[in-house]
């Protein structure tokens, strides 16, 4: 049953309600936006216009409801917002919006939106924002340009609405359904047990390391792997995302992969030759471990442990080398995925593009979609409806429990899949998603 914009309404103000009630915003939605029918109404305009084009091209844009007021004039990126305010006000509906849409880059700008008291909202003018927004989806060691804690709305595909109270998302409508913005599948445990073995590889060279370094080094915890594992996922499924062609990415937690060349399950038509060059992955995470341990550790404190927190403070021109040598290496991999079949992804990295996954899908009739980030709480679907390269994936989980599927379609949509509990498990995710922060 498909869900209507305004239907959104109740989830957002009970998610800001709880947010409020923590103490994690200072404003609660009444006080901003006391009126459920604008709301309803101001929804229902972004889905509108979330299905028009504009000179071709489809209407991506974010949008802010706040004053101008709360951006100084003197601000601007990256550490800040430029805001713009029109010499008169426009209008807030769906063709002014349309209008607007070539002028504010989805990545870089908003359009700046007031609520006037009487019952109306009305466009003030546009916000430059540049891009450090994003850092948390596409990963990395900056800080993030945070947004004031306020309402807050993305268009970003036919039908897609996701709101946001400043960075955090409060709800997701895709396709006519709610994706719950909680689910946030990178924090998920069993996708953190996916990679262990590899952590413990990395942890264990670098204990070497430390053991042989001439000067004090400090330890990292498997905490530090964790996010650059992720950090570097999250680039891979942005700059695809970006690109618009879509792609796969099957990942196997392995060195080796069981299952494709002369199996019946792949046939991987581009493979890399297996030398050093398919290492720099886990050159450049090991690189990045010896340099930061290195750089804060102390003879005072020999065991100081090196968190996630401690490298996004550290300013050193060889972190700041090394993380655009992952950005690169993440845009390469995403690169592959333009050409039709699969990426073929190992703990160490790619080993080859263009794999296309063979057999038949006559054993398989239904999936579940999670509700939740570890799969317990799932609904039943039938696969009839999916698309060809959405349907070939659920074949290769269903036939290969160990692998890791990321389905990106060419609207922007991301679907993980892998084998949980018994049957095919999928979660749907949006760039706001997995843009939350840990």
């Amino acid at each position: 049953m498909h869900v209507y914009p305004a239907e959104l309404v109740p989830l957002i103000r009970n998610k800001w309600e709880v947010l409020y009630q923590e103490g994690k915003v200072t404003q609660s939605l009444p006080e901003m936006l006391p009126d459920i029918q604008v709301m309803e109404g101001m929804l229902s305009t972004c889905y509108q216009v979330s299905m028009m084009r504009e000179e071709d091209r489809p209407v991506n844009i974010r949008l802010i409801i706040v004053s101008p007021e709360t951006f100084p004039a003197e601000k601007g990126p990256p550490l800040g917002f430029q805001r713009l305010i029109f010499a008169a006000f426009r209008p807030f509906n769906e063709y002014e919006l349309r209008r607007l849409s070539p002028a504010v880059d989805f990545e870089r700008s908003l359009i700046g939106v007031e609520y006037t008291g009487q019952g109306e909202l009305h466009i003030w003018g546009v916000i430059n924002s540049g891009a450090r927004w994003l850092q948390n989806e596409r990963g990395g060691s900056q800080q993030s340009n945070r947004l004031p804690d306020s309402l807050v709305v993305h268009i970003n595909g036919p039908g897609m609405l996701t709101v946001c109270c400043g960075i955090r998302t409060l709800a997701v409508l895709s396709a006519g359904k709610i994706i719950d913005s909680s689910a946030n599948v990178f924090q998920a445990l069993w996708m953190k047990k996916l990679f262990a073995d590899a952590r413990e590889e990395l942890l264990s060279t670098h204990n070497v390391f430390r053991s042989q370094s001439q000067v004090p080094t400090a330890r990292i915890g498997k905490e530090f792997i964790e996010n650059l594992q992720a950090q570097l996922l999250k680039r891979i499924i942005s700059v695809t995302r970006m690109a618009n062609h879509g792609g796969t990415f099957l990942i196997f937690p392995e060195d080796t992969p069981i299952g494709i060349a002369d199996d019946e399950h792949i046939l991987l038509k581009y493979r890399f030759v297996e030398d050093q060059a398919l290492e720099r992955q886990k050159h450049l995470f090991l690189k990045t471990m010896e340099i930061v341990t290195t750089l804060l550790g102390d003879s005072n404190h020999p065991d100081r442990l090196v968190t996630w927190d401690d490298y996004v403070a550290l300013r050193n021109e060889a972190t700041y080398d090394l993380e655009e040598a992952i950005y690169e290496q993440a845009q390469f991999v995403a690169s592959l995925a333009a050409v039709d079949g699969a990426v073929v992804v190992t703990r160490n990295g790619a080993i080859g593009f263009g794999g296309m996954i063979v057999g038949s899908l006559d054993l398989l009739t239904e999936i579940a979609m999670a509700n939740d980030i570890e799969g317990t709480m799932i609904t039943l679907e039938k696969i009839e409806g999916a698309g060809s390269r959405h349907r070939s994936v659920y074949h290769l989980c269903n036939a290969l429990h160990h692998v890791m599927a990321i389905v990106v379609s060419q609207d922007g949509g991301v679907q993980v899949a892998k084998w949980r509990n018994g049957i095919v498990t999928c979660w749907d995710i949006t760039s706001a998603t997995f843009a939350e922060e840990n």
